[in-house]
């Protein structure tokens, strides 16, 4: 059943396809500067709320999403997270009330939240080996490529007016009508009792959560390229939403060949390939600082893709990995995940509070701490990679 798993295009396809959900919060990214304008008495906090609030529920839900796959199938999930998010997203394109629209980004955030953790475990599910491998790299290339496309058609529809850019929810129905037809039911992960006592078998380890903190302090620093991006563009009068839209565009048109590079990537850095690219999104934020043209802001997105197409895929693959089995891939994924977007939602207001204890004031104050933060910790971050790689070596030669 596995080969003819592996050897279905159509089966690899609609897997594949799943990562197209993760980024269709995406489409309302170029708007905020837009919305910004048509509600001026809003704090831009408030504004970012259209942003970091799928990333809160993606905290909650995720952790849910996990815990369904020992009741309903990873199929099913997808099914259900695919209806809350058309729910929560066309809505707003005809109703334009702010607080109506963070309403319904709390409806649309449930499905993000159920969808984001089961694009990495229906692969993790479906495969093995080296085409697991591709196929993880795949999905950032393919996540990424969606998000050129739903970023490129929010701006220009935000261009027009802020509202349109709610009516790309729409392409939600095509991407079900692939996910329903093609996507095989595998069942169940239903847990295994290990002793008479009624205890179960452990599903995570603890690497689990190392690995889920270091992406919470992570995204906490990196998501301020996504919220900040257009408002910076605007405030320093370099462009609109539209020129944001390219921005991001450019940005994940790089996650996107990266994607599609990781294996070889991989064999390049081997251990340190996260490491590397945590570098990469710090220097990055470097060349973001400095920018004054739209040039310089797109060299920064190449930048800041480069090295989120790396991690994405590297760390996704360790998450899995840390599970107590490889049944268990989608529980592991769904606390990273859930970790990820406590860091995506308290990213603006844990900026905040360092930028009034520092005293920065400057417009791209939040990308100086990100600069500083992600350098210095990648550094780190390969010592001791280093250290545990040579302890680990010589454990072997002692054996």
């Amino acid at each position: 059943m596995n080969e003819q798993k592996n050897s279905s295009v159509w089966v690899q396809v609609a897997a594949l396809s799943v990562a197209l959900l993760m980024y269709t919060t995406s489409m309302t990214t170029p708007a905020l500067g837009e919305i910004a304008k048509a509600f001026p008495d809003a704090a831009p906090e408030t504004i970012k709320l259209l942003s970091t609030i799928p990333s809160l529920m993606m905290v909650f839900f995720a952790l849910v999403s996990g815990k369904l796959t020992q009741y309903i199938s990873i199929k099913k999930i997808i099914t259900i997270a695919m209806i809350l998010m058309f729910v929560g997203g066309i809505p707003s394109a005809f109703i334009g009330d702010l607080q109506f629209m963070i309403a319904m980004r709390f409806v649309f955030g449930a499905g993000y939240g159920l969808v984001f953790p089961m694009a990495s475990a229906v692969i993790a599910d479906l495969f093995t080996g080296q085409q697991q491998n591709k196929l993880m790299g795949f999905r950032s290339a393919v996540g990424a490529a969606a998000g050129v496309v739903f970023q490129m058609m929010g701006g220009i529809l935000a261009a027009y007016n802020w509202r349109f850019s709610f009516l790309g929810f729409l392409l939600v129905i095509p991407i079900a009508l692939l996910i329903w037809f093609k996507l095989p039911d595998t069942g169940v992960k239903k847990s295994e009792k290990v002793d008479q006592s009624g205890t179960t078998e452990k599903k995570v380890t603890p690497i689990t959560y190392i690995l889920a903190l270091v992406c919470l302090l992570i995204n906490i620093v990196q998501f301020s390229f996504m919220t900040n991006i257009a408002m910076v563009i605007q405030a320093d009068g370099l462009g609109n939403a539209a020129q944001a839209a390219t921005v991001l565009t450019v940005f994940t048109g790089a996650a996107f060949v990266l994607g599609l590079m990781f294996g070889n990537v991989t064999k390049l850095l081997k251990q340190f390939t996260a490491s590397f690219a945590v570098m990469t999104v710090g220097l990055a934020f470097v060349v973001l600082i400095f920018a004054n043209s739209m040039t310089m802001l797109i060299i920064g997105a190449v930048i800041f893709g480069m090295g989120f197409g790396t991690f994405n895929p590297a760390i996704t693959i360790a998450v899995a990995k840390s599970a107590a089995k490889p049944k268990y891939a989608a529980v592991a994924i769904s606390i990273y995940v859930s970790a990820t977007g406590i860091g995506q939602f308290i990213s603006p207001y844990v900026l905040k509070f360092l930028r009034q204890t520092l005293n920065l004031t400057a417009t791209r104050a939040d990308w100086q701490i990100a600069a500083a933060t992600l350098i210095s910790g990648s550094i780190i971050s390969m010592v001791l990679v280093g250290m545990y790689s040579r302890k680990t070596d010589e454990i072997k030669q002692v054996v």
